[in-house]
């Protein structure tokens, strides 16, 4: 998911809760690292947060080398103060570095934003996530899509192969309808382990047609749970906007994405 590390609220470090049953194996550690911050702002401080995210906060991390930052605000449903930040990391270690803003900002520049930061929001909350291409439909416009619909799935521990097989099987099937979607895989943060399909749309209207997992279970308003009855525990939607004030562009995977 595309289009967010140390001394300041939005590049807290992540906490690292790795589910039992997850092992890393040696074409996991190849899959692209995204970190996912979700904001609550508060209402009177709205003009504030976009002023210091949009000018202080992507300016230090475009001189700190990330390439590319992606923000998405809930669109229409939903907590309509809340936006969603990704970023992609080259590796887990670049936290052991302080993060890209440590390394852009000296430490009074770094306080000045931390504190200006703190004071715009309410709550804040990290996700680590890998883009699974292999699961995943591309395409060359998705950039220019400006909604996501996401779709949180969580897999019951022990049917993660299940799940794979499930989706890897119908890749034809979504290639043949058309369908873009960028399928990610949430490894590290807090709460359950659980995958995200992120479909890009247009428009609204565009959410009328059937979604990648009901197309998947050959039902427009099949129930994705039943469907899968003892692979998935639980489903939640949502459709996020991309904020292209709070967002600068680079390169990036070209699929169903957060960019």
């Amino acid at each position: 998911m595309k289009r967010l590390v140390a001394g300041f609220v939005i590049a807290v470090a992540v906490v690292l809760l790795v589910p039992a049953s997850s092992r890393v194996t040696p074409a996991q550690q190849s899959m692209p690292w995204m970190r996912v911050d979700i904001i609550e702002v508060l209402p009177r401080e709205l003009d504030q947060f976009i002023e210091v995210q949009g000018r202080d906060v992507n300016e230090a991390m475009q001189r700190a080398g990330v390439p590319w930052r992606s923000a998405w605000r809930t669109a229409e449903f939903g907590n309509l103060y809340e936006w969603m930040f990704v970023t992609p990391m080259d590796d887990l270690a670049e936290l052991d570095r302080g993060g890209p803003l440590a390394l852009a900002l000296d430490r009074r520049d770094l306080d000045r934003i931390d504190e200006r930061v703190r004071r715009t929001i309410s709550g804040h909350r990290s996700y680590a996530l890998r883009y699974r291409p292999e699961l995943s439909v591309e395409a060359e416009n998705a950039g220019s899509l400006s909604l996501a619909w996401i779709t949180t799935l969580e897999v019951a521990p022990g049917r993660l192969a299940d799940w794979q097989a499930f989706m890897r099987d119908r890749l034809p099937q979504f290639r043949g309808s058309n369908a873009v979607f960028g399928m990610y895989e949430r490894y590290l943060g807090s709460g359950a382990a659980v995958w995200q399909l992120v479909e890009n749309h247009s428009s609204f209207t565009e959410l009328e047609r059937p979604t990648i997992m009901q197309l998947a279970l050959g039902s427009r308003t099949g129930d994705t749970v039943a469907g899968l009855a003892g692979v998935v525990l639980s489903v939640e939607r949502t459709v996020l906007r991309y904020d292209p004030r709070l967002s600068y562009s680079g390169t990036g995977p070209q699929g169903g994405r957060f960019r």
